[in-house]
């Protein structure tokens, strides 16, 4: 069989930042169409979905900026030294108590309630007052990442993070296309010749 010998030269510029955007947009765009339905079934797992997936976004972000733009940068530390490093080389002084940036620490809170999950093994006793047609109430079975994915939070959260990306590329002096995964690749023909193994 005939083969061709070539050379292939390149280079391909993978953010990873895009795809974990793009998630976000996926499960914001499900959540929309589930609420505009009234279609509530699974929702809370959808809120969840997208709250990790704008958490990871946000990490993944600062590690772009970070590559970008601090001098000997290192991604493999703490996620708020990371944070504080960018936003100073970037001259930020967030208010971390306000929005946009408050939603940092609520999705890493979120984050980690999930990522660093444990078991929680909880004993009661205790007397409680109740209406009548409330006595058969199911005993709350929710983990503590549930009080993340309510409405607001997602919703907040997601504009949050994408007005701190645009906030911090301004100021980083980098335009959004840099931002997208790219990449280009030749073939130099080298030589033509027949493959005794096929």
């Amino acid at each position: 069989m005939e083969k061709v010998r070539a050379r292939h030269s390149g280079h391909k510029n993978i953010y990873v930042h895009n795809d974990l955007s793009n998630a976000a947009h996926h499960f914001m765009e499900v959540i929309s169409a589930k609420l505009a339905s009234g279609d509530h079934k699974g929702i809370t797992f959808d809120y969840m979905a997208c709250l990790i997936s704008l958490a990871f976004t946000f990490e993944a972000r600062i590690n772009f900026l970070g590559h970008k733009r601090v001098k000997g940068w290192k991604e493999r530390q703490p996620f708020n030294d990371k944070i504080e490093e960018v936003l100073a080389t970037l001259k930020v002084i967030p208010d971390f108590q306000v929005r946009p940036y408050s939603s940092i620490e609520m999705l890493k809170t979120f984050r980690d309630t999930l990522a660093h999950g444990k078991p929680v093994e909880v004993q009661f006793d205790e007397e409680v007052v109740l209406p009548a047609d409330a006595i058969d109430r199911r005993i709350d079975l929710d983990g503590e990442w549930a009080a993340y994915c309510e409405h607001e939070n997602v919703f907040n959260a997601h504009a949050d993070i994408d007005a701190i990306w645009k906030e911090l590329l301004q100021l980083g002096s980098l335009d959004l296309y840099e931002t997208i995964t790219h990449g280009s690749s030749g073939l130099t023909f080298i030589e033509t010749f027949v493959d005794a193994k096929t």
